[in-house]
């Protein structure tokens, strides 16, 4: 299933963890603990020389997380310091006993009345434990004041399970304080807030904590977010047959190129040839064809009428998908060349690049895409098909809004890029890397999803195995030449190696 990965609301969580509380049974106090021994055990791993910890502790429940973390790591001998941020609140009830335990100990607990009272020691780490995932309003005032402290301070800094002051989803109108976290370790599932790019600053790098909710909840609760996984993903390549061959394969046609721009069917090519199409075929300018000839010799090559851009194809019997749009160009003729097909092709279909700045352009155009179409934009393409957003998360509900509407898949790329379905839900990408904002990488991921759809993925195993083959690429690329060395092409030739990898999970899986 696509599905075991979710990225649940902060609204849902409680009723997540009262389902746990009730039917594993546990105590709400042992769940604390739970939650807490796998955060320190993860803080300890990322701090192993580290013998100065500082907890900031508030008054709820993420509070009493910090209080146990605090005791652990006083078990382990370790020179611990908790500053209680209370102020007149009254503590939650696990927070309270768990705050008695660590004082019960002797562990050295600070009262914070004033920021004159907030003096982490030098080289320690701070743990930032104020609020949690439930916090539903901006943090000001006092609490705010000392956010904003910690955040002027040059330790380092590590969130229990959400960044103190962070919305778990929409933060277009948090004009509150916000910890500027340098590690966040969550519990259970990423929040959503951690996927846009406008909340990095706070989130910094995080891992998933695993504290064992109870399966059938998780299981059975509805969501419409979730990101991928190698296990998730590499169970929905399909393997060849033994007696698979080409025509059995697919036969991919790919549109792309014209004049200065056969750069990008060339990276298309590349990324279709090395992604399981038995045949590829390439519609290209008549005067530049020799360009896929010489750079592509696996490729079959068909020629378009005019000699320098697409202007339309004459017979798609042939094919089982088609790729549509790197390097074409706006052209008017381009444009009606791309009517032309929409109106003929109801198949599987790629569209990236140029073919959605002409969709953007040219009103009807829309409508004639066959449901199911794939398409790839960056958010500036995004934007010209689906209007500016305010923010991330509203560029989000608009995504999803625009795949509902129109009933296709789209590829919103980015550092988590995300594939929205036509039944509204959202899968966030966990592969790929900085070093792949260059030029030409789009192009290679329309020729890997284009080359899985026709050689018989559904439209949104294409997109989801295609994203992540394409960042798992480029990771391996970085591995061997670092961020700033990495090409467009560079990416496609480590394809190879990506299906290597998950077929042989998925045999592993199957012994």
């Amino acid at each position: 299933m696509l599905k075991n990965n979710k990225i649940f609301k902060t609204s849902d969580l409680q009723k997540l963890d009262k389902y746990t509380i009730e039917n594993e049974p546990v105590t709400s106090l042992d769940l604390m603990e739970r939650a807490a021994t796998v955060f320190t055990e993860k803080l300890l791993i990322f701090f192993p020389n580290n013998h100065i910890f500082n907890i900031l502790a508030g008054f709820g429940n993420n509070g009493g997380d910090g209080y146990v973390v605090a005791r652990l790591l006083l078990k382990k001998g370790l020179n611990v310091k908790v500053f209680g941020l209370h102020g007149n609140s009254v503590l939650s009830p696990d927070c309270a006993v768990n705050r008695k335990r660590f004082i019960d100990m002797g562990g050295c607990y600070i009262e914070v009345k004033n920021l004159d009272n907030l003096q982490p020691d030098e080289n320690s780490v701070l743990v930032d434990a104020i609020f949690g995932a439930g916090l539903n309003r901006p943090v000001t005032g006092f609490l705010g004041n000392v956010i904003h402290r910690i955040n002027c301070l040059s330790h380092p800094v590590v969130a229990i399970d959400i960044p103190s002051g962070l919305m778990g989803e929409d933060n277009g109108e948090n004009n509150g304080a916000i910890v500027k976290a340098d590690y966040t370790f969550t519990f259970q599932f990423p929040k959503l807030a951690f996927m846009f790019p406008e909340n990095v600053i706070y989130v910094g790098h995080w891992d998933v904590l695993d504290i064992r909710l109870h399966p059938a909840i998780l299981r059975e609760y509805p969501a419409a977010y979730y990101y991928l996984t190698e296990e998730v993903v590499a169970s929905r390549l399909l393997i060849p047959e033994k007696f698979s061959h080409k025509g059995t394969l697919g036969n991919t046609l790919l549109i792309a190129g014209s004049y200065p721009m056969m750069g990008a069917a060339v990276l298309a090519a590349k990324g279709a040839i090395r992604s399981g199409t038995g045949l590829l075929s390439m519609h290209v300018p008549c005067k530049l064809k020799e360009v896929i000839h010489l750079s592509v010799p696996e490729a079959l090559v068909e020629v378009d009428r005019n000699e320098f851009c697409f202007s339309g194809v004459d017979n798609l019997s042939r094919f089982q998908a088609v790729g549509i749009g790197p390097g074409i160009g706006t052209s008017p003729v381009t444009a009606e060349g791309i009517r032309q097909l929409l109106s003929v092709w109801q198949g599987k279909v790629v569209l990236d690049a140029d073919a959605l700045n002409l969709l953007a352009s040219n009103s009807g155009l829309l409508e004639l895409l066959p449901k199911g179409a794939v398409l790839t934009p960056h958010p500036k393409e995004f934007e010209r098909l689906a209007g500016k957003s305010v923010n991330d998360f509203d560029r989000l509900n608009k995504l999803s809004t625009f795949a509902r509407l129109h009933q296709v898949y789209v590829v919103l790329k980015g550092a988590h890029t995300i594939i929205a379905t036509p039944e509204g839900e959202c899968y966030f990408n966990m592969t790929g890397n900085p070093g792949m904002a260059k030029g030409g990488a789009g192009d290679v991921l329309t020729g890997i999803i284009a080359a899985l759809l026709a050689s018989g993925h559904s439209p949104l195993d294409a997109a989801v195995i295609g994203v992540y083959a394409h960042g798992l690429a480029g990771d391996l690329v970085v591995e061997e030449q670092g961020m700033r060395g990495v090409r467009a092409g560079d990416i496609a030739d480590k394809l190879g190696l990506v299906w290597k990898k998950m077929e042989t999970y998925n045999m592993a899986k199957q012994r």
